[in-house]
């Protein structure tokens, strides 16, 4: 399998997300408000919140470790009736648009052109006018040709627009970076710009950014219950050190991290003020409204403590999971083989993006008894089952299953029995069922490789 070229991220831990909801920050005594029911004495704070084109372009996603959820659309042969000029196409088209926003003028349309040999065209209508040809050379920003298969990459700043149906009431510009590899119905694409502020709470300035997750510049849906959308998330530097990678310190000769960006689901402590956070649909205001503190009584403020990764020479941890088919598949299973142990999730950006490069070498090795398992853990059934449908058997050949823990942290098989808090994580897992070292982040093909020659297992990346 081809292993996808563009950068990405080398770590990328989402489970911090979901964890307490509390920040307590460098310096600062954080403190309960209340218990349930109490009236918060303090009045709403609203944030103007600006858009910032480069806020979550890929240098800063490395600077704070964070990762991307990418999205896309199948193309489709029909030309979309709001097209009403085209180029001369060198093969036949196919089409497609992007939606940022729910005002009037929230679509833009393109269409793809490519032919075989050729690195092919984009063209993007970035004034609406319905006209394919006044915008640009529809060229590609970068072709890359690896392992014999074309990818095409680009950047580009979309109108945003937010208001009814018939009037925009808001707009502004959105940046998308978009990739396809040569020959797929498929266009994916994520978010670069978010809305990026500062609030004072407590008597301290905070950086803070507000970023939504499916990529179309809508902000107000939050909700974990709400299963159409992936959850908006908040951002914010409690140490003021520029990025929102977390809080680090050693308690104890124990390592600890407390992160700096949460889901919107459920109160956030602030210097010891409970606080809900709602943006509008734009995410140009974010209001933070004083709460009584969760539960009958408030937790104390808690940082997660980080685990580390079980050792080599570790006896890898039985467990059982699902096959995509419902039937229980056990690690054990896979006694005197070489298992290379994948933990991943449908919405983690860089653990999709390692899979062609993963699929290469198991092409490599799937004789020599080494197996991969891609054990699916903090998601959910119905994403899983989707992704399966669309890529096992058809893209990747190697053995999924799925932690029907989902996203119960506590009793997750990575979190609790490998002591996992971001992914992608792999283990590689010996002959004699012992763990001979574990692996962090993606991109690393090479790793994986050298790994496996040191258990007389040849492979290439190239």
């Amino acid at each position: 399998m081809k292993r996808n070229p563009y950068p990405i991220l080398s770590t990328f831990s989402l489970i911090a997300l979901s964890v307490s909801g509390i920040i307590t920050g460098t310096g600062t005594k954080a403190q309960n408000s209340g218990t349930a029911g109490e009236k918060p004495k303090l009045k709403p704070i609203t944030v103007e919140m600006e858009l910032s084109q480069k806020a979550l372009d890929m240098e800063a996603l490395k600077k704070s470790q964070i990762g991307y959820m990418p999205t896309g659309i199948e193309l489709v042969a029909e030309k979309p009736t709001a097209i009403t000029k085209e180029p001369a196409y060198a093969g036949k088209p196919k089409y497609g648009g992007f939606v940022l926003g729910n005002g009037p003028h929230s679509t833009t349309y393109f269409a793809i052109d490519e032919v075989k040999g050729e690195h092919g065209h984009i063209y993007v209508d970035l004034n609406q006018n319905g006209d394919l040809t006044d915008d640009n050379s529809g060229k590609w920003d970068e072709v890359k040709v690896v392992d014999g298969v074309t990818w095409n990459e680009s950047r580009l700043t979309l109108h945003a627009s937010w208001g009814t149906a018939v009037k925009e009431k808001e707009s502004g510009s959105y940046t998308l970076f978009f990739y396809r590899r040569q020959g797929d119905m498929r266009l994916n694409w994520t978010k670069v710009t978010a809305r990026s502020g500062k609030v004072e709470i407590g008597g301290k300035t905070y950086s803070i950014l507000l970023s939504e997750n499916e990529s179309d510049a809508i902000f107000t849906v939050s909700k974990m219950t709400d299963r159409t959308r992936r959850p908006a998330q908040f951002f914010i530097d409690i140490d003021g050190d520029g990025t929102f990678k977390g809080v680090q310190e050693t308690v104890e000769k124990k390592k600890r991290y407390t992160p700096e960006y949460y889901y919107l689901d459920k109160p956030i402590q602030i210097a010891g003020t409970w606080w809900d956070l709602a943006p509008n649909i734009s995410g140009s205001q974010l209001t933070f409204s004083p709460s009584a503190a969760p539960g009958e009584k408030a937790p104390p403020p808690v940082e997660r403590e980080e685990k580390e990764l079980l050792s080599a020479g570790t006896t890898a941890p039985d467990f059982v999971a699902q096959s995509p088919k419902g039937s229980p598949l056990r690690l054990s299973s896979f006694k005197g083989k070489i298992v290379i142990l994948d933990f991943w999730a449908t919405w983690c950006g860089p653990c999709i993006a390692s899979m062609p490069g993963l699929q290469k070498i198991y092409n490599q090795v799937k004789d020599k008894d080494v197996v991969v398992f891609s054990v699916n853990v903090f998601d959910e059934k119905e994403p899983f089952d989707g992704w399966i449908d669309k890529n096992s058997g058809k893209i990747y050949n190697f053995t999924f299953a799925f932690d029907p823990a989902g996203r119960d942290q506590k009793k997750s098989i990575a979190a609790s029995k490998y002591n996992v808090s971001g992914i992608p994580t792999m283990y590689i897992v010996g002959r004699d069922g012992k763990i001979k070292t574990s692996i962090v982040g993606s991109n690393n093909e090479k790793r994986i490789v050298a790994e496996l020659g040191k258990l007389g297992v040849s492979a290439k990346t190239e």
